[in-house]
């Protein structure tokens, strides 16, 4: 007994500094396959973080994101304490039901980083409101999942709330009733299938429910009955971004468009000619990863142009990020193009944008409250100055959400 003992040590430490060996040898990983997100990398040293105690933070993140063979050891932790009966694994709340819900702490978020993102945001929807008028400038702002679903998490759990930034939002507003927080109407419907058990995103039903509440408080499109809608599962195997985070028995979930009564024909035309199609549904793209919400639009970037034969001669801005992915088809009878833009994948100005398509008559934003808070890239969505756009300023980043 005593020599099995030294050995499993023995093994235990040839893992543990042969890991770290590995770590210090081999490139890091720009991102996760198995969690779809970009991986911390090696943080600048300043001895003001240092003395703040947060480049010590930033490096340890970067040790456990980088660690060799990462994905292996969390499936193997994760499998260990799911059978051991817990409710909280990898910061993934076991909900009721069968529901995976990410659980963010006050940690998770610069506050830095909140001030200035409110600063753009709210800069650029008090300067496109002046311009476009109030009636055409809207901003909805969509909780998370543990937010809308509170009656899925575990007894010991909580959400974190997000009312203070949103209040924060709307105090820099020239007309507060721009922002359209839908918190309350998905809570209204949080015992129907609105959000993906494995996945941080809302269904086409969540999204539709949003769409309902921004069509009636704007005016800016017609929202049919839900029994209007024609209804069909793409697929029913899907197992998404949260899920992969922990791995444990859980149910699959099933991806569903909605096609309305009077839907229009689409021209897709993607970064300026690099992808086109026909329709907002890329059904063997969606099958090519686990991602099957990649049934929308096929990936994330920074520009996607949809034309339609609406003939409202309405076009609308629509600054977002991936929750507007299955929104926009709602869209169809009521724009003529829809203009998506995703910060986190490009770099020219809101102002250039501005001036390449005047014939913008309506701007919304669409963002997840949660990503908006730790979005990074939000800088040029302030700079609403009316000029020339220049290539050198497009840059996609990456297509992982």
């Amino acid at each position: 007994m005593k020599r099995t003992k030294q050995i499993m040590v023995i093994v235990f430490c040839l893992l543990l500094f042969g890991g770290a060996i590995a770590t210090m040898l081999l490139p890091d990983k720009e991102n996760s396959v198995m969690e779809n997100r970009e991986l911390a990398q090696k943080p600048g040293f300043s001895v003001k973080n240092f003395l703040k105690g947060n480049y010590q933070k930033k490096y340890e993140t970067y040790l456990s994101d980088q660690f060799f063979l990462r994905d292996q050891w969390v499936n193997l932790s994760s499998g260990m304490q799911y059978f051991s009966g817990k409710k909280e694994i990898n910061n993934v709340y076991l909900g009721k039901e069968g529901y995976l819900l990410e659980k963010n702490t006050e940690e998770d978020f610069d506050k830095e980083q909140i001030k200035e993102n409110i600063a753009f945001l709210s800069s650029f929807l008090n300067d496109t409101e002046e311009f476009y008028g109030k009636e055409h400038v809207s901003c909805i702002m969509i909780p998370s999942k543990a937010e809308a679903l509170s009656n899925r998490l575990p007894a010991f759990a909580k959400a974190t709330d997000q009312s203070e930034v949103l209040e924060a939002l709307k105090s820099k507003l020239s007309y507060s009733d721009m922002l359209l927080d839908v918190k309350e109407i998905l809570q209204k419907h949080q015992k129907e299938y609105i959000y993906y058990r494995t996945d941080h995103h809302w269904t086409t039903l969540g999204a539709y429910y949003a769409f309902q509440e921004w069509a009636e408080k704007t005016g800016q499109a017609k929202a049919y009955p839900l029994k209007d809608y024609q209804r069909e599962i793409a697929f029913e195997d899907f197992y998404g971004t949260t899920y992969n985070r922990v791995h444990v028995p859980v149910k699959a979930d099933s991806v569903e468009l909605f096609h309305s009564p009077d839907e229009k024909e689409v021209y897709i035309n993607m970064d300026d000619g690099e992808q086109e199609a026909d329709s907002f549904y890329f059904r063997d793209e969606a099958l090519e990863g686990f991602n099957r919400y990649n049934v929308f639009f096929s990936k994330n970037t920074f520009k996607i142009e949809v034309n339609t034969e609406a003939k409202r001669k309405k076009t609308l801005l629509l600054v977002k990020d991936s929750f507007a992915n299955c929104f926009v088809p709602f869209l169809t009878e009521d724009y003529d193009r829809v203009i998506m833009i995703d910060y986190r994948y490009g770099k020219v100005s809101a102002g250039n944008i501005l001036s390449d398509y005047e014939d913008i008559t309506d701007v919304l934003v669409m963002f997840n409250t949660e990503k908006f808070m730790q979005n990074t890239k939000l800088a040029k969505l302030a700079d609403t100055e009316r000029r020339e756009s220049t290539m050198e300023e497009f840059n996609i980043d990456d297509f992982l959400d």
